[in-house]
């Protein structure tokens, strides 16, 4: 099930004297459709018009328009042809070959990137695995082994430890309930097992915290978050009394789960703006989110991206990127500017 599925109902609720927005959940809706016509045919016609375009010079134009017009499953036809894009930009030809992968092996292959050589890209895999759908995480691990002949299990084990590391089994363990009975006395005792496991105690107990975030219904732990500021003391929303009982990359781990289950489209905009801020551009993060996500939520996250920073994702994104890469971008947005 969805992050994005089950809507809350709108309205406010009281909680110890103050009246507090629920976010609305909207249905999920993404830039790219796929085509009612698109048969051999089509496929075969756009095959030869993007052969054209891929001999020197490059006709990028036209390599964008017909890359970012169908969906992947479609564009699975084309895929042989845009290897002769070479000459093109390091980060233009990053997103033509992220266009015509597979999300799950696309996903899987940055899994192995953020663990590969030295050192491991924590942001990178909170963002793959603390920022996606249990149905996503599956194909990810399934797709992992078949491609690297290691287990995903495995290659955590070596990477990460502690808290963070029972994190990720717990994710990737895969046993979240689904469809499961949505009852406020249940989501109350969930609550209340975070407070004493948390705020409650000198010293959390963490293990708590992964079983709940990791294996309860998405819908029921919106109604847990809902009602934690009525199990605390201090009336603490789940975000802070996570900041204040955990550190590191367990807390961003937490927060990111808290905030794409409470709102999946927010938690993607802000990830863009912070990929974008600044002096240079984190052009992986940029890539990766608006390719994986055009086909799933992307109108959303535009709309997130819009009333959080005043400013439209397409404006940002023309702003801090250039030439035919600018294009590309744009393309799958879906917005010229």
């Amino acid at each position: 099930m969805s992050m994005q599925e089950m809507p809350a109902r709108g309205g406010k609720r009281k909680v110890k004297g103050h009246a507090q927005a629920r976010p609305v959940i909207s249905a999920p809706r993404g830039t790219i459709k796929p085509h009612k016509n698109f048969d051999e045919e089509e496929a075969t016609s756009q095959a030869k018009k993007l052969r054209r375009a891929l001999r020197k010079p490059v006709d990028m134009a036209t390599v964008i328009g017909i890359l970012t017009k169908y969906t992947l499953e479609e564009r699975k036809y084309l895929k042989r042809r845009v290897q002769r894009a070479s000459e093109s930009n390091f980060s233009l030809r990053e997103t033509l070959l992220a266009l015509l992968q597979w999300q799950n092996q696309y996903l899987a292959d940055w899994a192995h990137r953020a663990m590969k050589g030295l050192g491991t890209n924590e942001k990178a895999l909170i963002e793959l695995f603390c920022g996606r759908t249990q149905a996503e995480i599956q194909d990810v691990v399934k797709t992992y082994h078949r491609l690297h002949g290691r287990s995903l299990e495995a290659a955590l084990r070596s990477e990460l430890s502690g808290d963070f590391l029972r994190l990720f089994l717990g994710l990737t363990q895969l046993e979240r309930q689904q469809d499961a009975v949505v009852g406020d006395n249940r989501a109350r005792e969930l609550a209340e097992e975070l407070y004493a496991a948390g705020e409650a105690r000198r010293g959390k107990d963490a293990d708590v915290f992964v079983r709940i975030f990791c294996t309860t219904d998405y819908a029921l732990l919106r109604k847990v978050f809902a009602v934690y500021p009525e199990v605390s003391a201090r009336g603490s929303s789940i975000e802070k009394a996570i900041r204040s009982e955990f550190g590191g990359d367990m807390k961003a781990g937490l927060l990111t789960m808290a905030q794409c289950i409470t709102d999946q489209p927010s938690y993607f905009a802000e990830k863009l703006y912070r990929a974008m801020r600044g002096l240079g551009t984190d052009d992986s993060t940029l890539i990766r989110i608006l390719v994986t996500r055009s086909e799933i939520d992307l109108e959303n996250i535009k709309e997130a991206y819009q009333l959080r920073y005043g400013k439209s994702l397409a404006a940002a994104v023309a702003d801090d990127t250039s030439g035919e890469y600018k294009k590309c971008l744009l393309a799958i947005i879906k917005s010229w500017t």
